[in-house]
């Protein structure tokens, strides 16, 4: 949980986030872990603040791409 929850931290602190939803959250928020793994917690639709996170799949490599590389690009200018 500590993990999880610090990867959640790191992407918001990132920006790496779509865009502000009805209660001011976003819908997504994106996470890369030290072994380049990338993961997305995704807002419950019931609950807005309640998110959901699991690691991007194989069968999402065009998605898992784009995350790591604006990731890069954002950890550099930190």
């Amino acid at each position: 949980m500590a993990e999880a929850t610090s990867l959640f931290e790191q992407g918001i602190d990132l920006g790496m986030v779509s865009s502000i939803e009805n209660q001011g959250m976003p819908k997504y928020i994106w996470s890369v872990d030290d072994h380049g793994e990338v993961y997305e917690a995704k807002a419950k639709a019931d609950r807005e603040t309640r998110y959901h996170g699991y690691r991007l799949g194989d069968d999402e490599q065009t998605m898992r791409r784009y995350i790591l590389d604006e990731w890069n690009k954002r950890c550099k200018k930190n």
